[in-house]
């Protein structure tokens, strides 16, 4: 599930200035998993999914090759009619960077499915430079995907892929 917001500012002016000012200075991409998993039990579930589950192994391995950053976090206060979602963040020298946050309150299995399912979002954001905000990003998913909701502040979008490879790895 694609999703743009506006309301949580203050947390993604926290992750654009870390991207901005310290990364930079840090371990290189070169050598840092494109994957970054935030939450210390979703790690844990992910390395766990890494060792069982090809499909997600292949995955993740297409991410490691892309020019894209995927920051993964836990969220308990995730809507119902949510399981995780994708935000872009921000480009910064033609690498985009993203946020997937999984409803860490769904099965574990469950958990590890929808993050196969926001890789591959973040997967086909990759493979298209354009896509360098969150306009670029929505207008791709119109004529790509299907909106999937609209509730007045924002629009979430699906397409076919993601769903096929969210089960393929549940």
């Amino acid at each position: 599930m694609l999703r743009r917001y506006t309301e949580r500012m203050i947390p993604r002016s926290s992750l654009v200035l870390l991207l901005t000012f310290v990364l930079p200075y840090g371990a290189s991409a070169e050598t840092t998993s494109r994957v970054r998993v935030l939450d210390a039990r979703l790690k844990s579930l992910f390395d766990h999914g890494l060792t069982q589950s090809p499909t997600l192994r292949a995955q993740v391995d297409k991410v490691e090759a892309s020019s894209i950053l995927v920051f993964v976090d836990g969220d308990m206060r995730m809507p119902e009619r949510l399981g995780a979602q994708l935000t872009f963040v921000t480009s910064v020298n033609d690498v985009r960077y993203v946020r997937v946050d999984i409803n860490v309150m769904l099965p574990p299995r469950r958990q590890i499915a929808l993050l196969a399912h926001e890789l591959q979002h973040a997967l086909e954001i990759a493979d298209r430079p354009e896509i360098q905000d969150v306009e670029a990003m929505e207008l791709f998913y119109e004529d790509a995907g299907f909106q999937s909701f609209d509730d007045g502040r924002h629009r979430g979008f699906e397409t076919e892929a993601a769903l096929e490879m969210q089960e393929a790895v549940e």
